[in-house]
């Protein structure tokens, strides 16, 4: 990994828990695990580092003058950084790997399959493109789907992509988007470990406003517990 990542990894995690002055923090930086090169932290170093902090995770490394010139994290309090700390994970995940190398004291679960293919279907999400691949159900039944991507989902060590499965044509056999179909219908849940030779569809397909609306994380999951969503089930309140 990147000794700047590194260092962005570790800074945050020290000040997450310390306020602390720049000497304190050099020092401390002068024997952590990251700096593995034994690099010496400059001021003209840490302001760079600080700025880059800032632009790419969103949380700024203030001074208080008041307390001495110590450094703190200050995040924004509206913002959900649940992405943020996703980011933060996988960094601290990826530096920890560099110093598992040669280590076997560490017993972790098996990784998450076919993580290759969230590049492009982030990307067929952004660019409003269709996705067509193989799909093998949990039956061992293969069909080839054309999909409409509305965002993806972690859980339990599987991602899954959800989205709408386009409907064909019998006459041209071509992705149909009557608004006839109850397009809620139409939606999927699919794991990424059960599609294979996945493709992009480069054209624009945007999903409807309404279906826009609905599919979104916060809209689809609400009142659900788990990966899927079952439209017929009533909300139940629990005491």
């Amino acid at each position: 990994m990147d000794n700047r990542v590194k260092f962005y990894s570790w800074l945050i995690g020290l000040l997450d828990s310390a306020h602390l002055t720049f000497e304190e923090i050099a020092d401390e930086w002068k024997e952590a695990h990251a700096n593995q090169d034994n690099n010496v932290l400059d001021k003209r170093t840490f302001h760079r580092y600080r700025e880059n902090i800032q632009s790419q995770f969103g949380i700024t490394v203030e001074c208080n003058k008041s307390d001495g010139y110590r450094y703190y994290l200050k995040r924004d309090p509206v913002d959900d950084d649940d992405v943020t700390e996703w980011m933060l994970s996988s960094l601290r995940l990826a530096s920890l790997g560099d110093m598992l190398k040669y280590h076997n004291k560490v017993m972790l679960d098996t990784p998450p399959y076919n993580t290759e293919y969230l590049d492009d279907i982030l990307s067929a999400i952004d660019k409003q493109y269709l996705l067509k691949f193989k799909y093998v159900s949990g039956f061992g039944a293969e069909s080839d789907i054309v999909l409409q991507p509305a965002f993806v989902r972690y859980f339990k060590r599987r991602w899954y992509v959800v989205g709408v499965k386009k409907q064909r044509s019998a006459s041209e056999g071509k992705a149909n988007s009557s608004a006839e179909v109850d397009m809620r219908k139409l939606v999927r849940c699919l794991p990424f470990d059960r599609i294979s030779f996945l493709k992009l569809i480069c054209e624009k397909h945007p999903l409807p406003a309404k279906m826009k609306k609905f599919l979104t994380p916060e809209n689809y999951y609400e009142d659900c517990f788990g990966i899927y969503r079952m439209e017929n089930v009533p909300v139940e309140k629990i005491r």
